[in-house]
């Protein structure tokens, strides 16, 4: 297993559920300021939880993220929309 995948499966449990409202829209490719405007908080907020995710994942990179959180089934990519 990837060392990055089998990191971030242990601390995904660490994210608030806020945390992973936030990742899963992250891994639908959403930016910051459309995640804000789907759970109605302030783009700053949403910083502010992406920062959280990089810290606890110990993953800087938000396409790495993304992409873990994709592989632990975060959000199905059939769930996804491309539109």
């Amino acid at each position: 297993m990837d060392k990055k995948i089998k990191k971030g499966r242990e601390r995904l449990g660490d994210l608030s559920q806020r945390e992973r409202d936030v990742l899963r829209l992250m891994s639908m490719g959403l930016s910051n300021d459309d995640i804000a405007a789907k759970l109605y908080i302030s783009p700053h907020t949403v910083k502010n939880h992406v920062s959280n995710i990089y810290r606890k994942l110990g993953i800087d990179d938000r396409t790495q993220v993304a992409l873990i959180a994709l592989r632990l089934g975060v959000e199905a990519l059939e769930n996804i929309d491309y539109h």
